[in-house]
């Protein structure tokens, strides 16, 4: 099994632990291999609509909490004849933009994007536990049944990446696990490092703007629907024994929030929790497989084991107080033992959780699966933006 943790601070970083007898990320310069050889599911998923697509549990090997999209890919050209249905693409709430790994094959046929002195683009995502490199290119995606232009970064760790992105970090963390990431964070642009050429030389953009070059969120550039999503359709997972696998749909656009409970964020997409006596930077973030909470009570595994990083104590009775800067909500939810849940063989869990000393309070995928319709809505919804909770 493997433990994700994708959180803000500051800016929107992706921290990423793994349990031993995980492989790492590849910086071989040899021929790419592929990332995840599972396929989209065959049966059980929603049918995609004008303003909906499937959401589904990864299929990719040693995975937990992990909900994806597949995406269909295609050179922007004049015949769109070279396309790619990329399976196994991390929905994730606590970033923004389309990244993919380099071992997909659409990613070497899609056109990089040049600066005006005509050298290519290059970008690096700066994580908490690492940093994804590589060039800006252009891909046509389709969100459910509409298709949108979009700058894309194809994430590349036999790169040589620039001394300013790597800070003593390792490359492309997220590779072994999935495809890529699709960020859904509010609309701005994903505020990267950009350089024309890959030695480092930086390079100014102006974004968001019409026909920007930077990466952004894909929603946002939908001719309708584009003022949030909404993630709908999970079941109520039970936190004593979890689910073997979920499903979902993914609604682009937020057409009211009256049935909803709003909570505003800052810019970066936070709001507050007040829990375990303690007033914390809190949020909700799909790309997180657990409740990552300040809670030195809970007994945790071993960190030399194969549960490190997860609680091996059990809470049923846990609860934090959501606050934004208007609105608050109650999310109550438990803690079981990682043992206890990995040993039922199942991938999605209620329950599960870790050990994040700090001062933030990371409401991981486990909160989406109390039956909790949770989106996040921008634009003609909420300025700059919001979290929407509603049964």
């Amino acid at each position: 099994m493997t433990l994700f943790r994708i959180g803000l601070k500051g800016l929107l970083f992706f921290s990423l632990l793994l349990l031993p007898g995980c492989g790492g990320g590849s910086s071989s310069s040899s021929s790419p291999t592929a990332v995840c050889t599972g396929t989209t599911p065959t049966t059980g998923l929603p049918s995609p609509t004008s303003n909906s697509m499937p959401v589904y549990q990864s299929t990719c090997a040693g995975t937990v909490n992990i909900p994806a999209v597949t995406l269909h890919i295609c050179v922007p050209d004049t015949t769109i004849t070279t396309c790619e249905d990329v399976p196994n693409i991390l929905l994730d709430y606590g970033s923004t933009g389309l990244r993919l790994s380099h071992t997909v094959a659409i990613s070497g046929e899609l056109h990089q994007e040049t600066t005006g002195g005509g050298q290519g683009l290059f970008e690096c995502y700066q994580f908490v536990s690492g940093y994804n490199f590589g060039p800006v290119v252009t891909a046509q995606i389709t969100l459910g049944t509409n298709k949108v232009t979009v700058p894309v970064q194809i994430s590349n760790s036999t790169l040589s990446a620039p001394s300013s992105c790597t800070n003593g970090t390792s490359s492309a963390p997220f590779q072994p696990y999935y495809n890529g990431i699709l960020g859904v964070l509010f609309p701005q642009c994903d505020g990267g490092l950009y350089y024309a050429g890959s030695g480092g030389t930086p390079a100014s953009l102006s974004c968001p703007t019409s026909g920007s070059q930077e990466v952004q969120n894909p929603v946002y550039l939908l001719s309708t629907g584009n003022n949030g999503v909404l993630l709908t359709g999970l079941p109520t997972v039970s936190p004593s024994t979890g689910a073997s696998n979920v499903t979902g749909t993914l609604t682009f656009g937020i057409s009211s929030s009256s049935n909803f409970t709003q909570l505003d964020t800052d810019q970066n997409g936070t709001i507050t929790a007040s829990y375990n006596g303690k007033s914390l930077t809190a949020y909700f973030d799909t790309g997180s497989n657990g409740y990552f909470i300040d809670n030195s009570s809970i007994s945790q595994c071993s960190s030399s084991g194969n549960y490190a990083g997860f609680f091996c104590g059990n809470d049923p009775s846990q609860s934090a107080k959501l606050t934004g800067s208007s609105g608050s909500y109650t999310l109550p939810f438990s803690i079981v033992s990682a043992q206890t849940l990995f040993a039922t063989g199942n991938n999605d869990f209620s329950s599960l959780g870790g050990y994040a000393p700090g001062t933030t309070f990371d409401a991981g995928f486990p909160a989406f699966l109390q039956g909790l319709s949770i989106g996040i809505g921008w634009g003609t919804v909420c300025s700059p933006g919001c979290f929407l909770i509603g049964q």
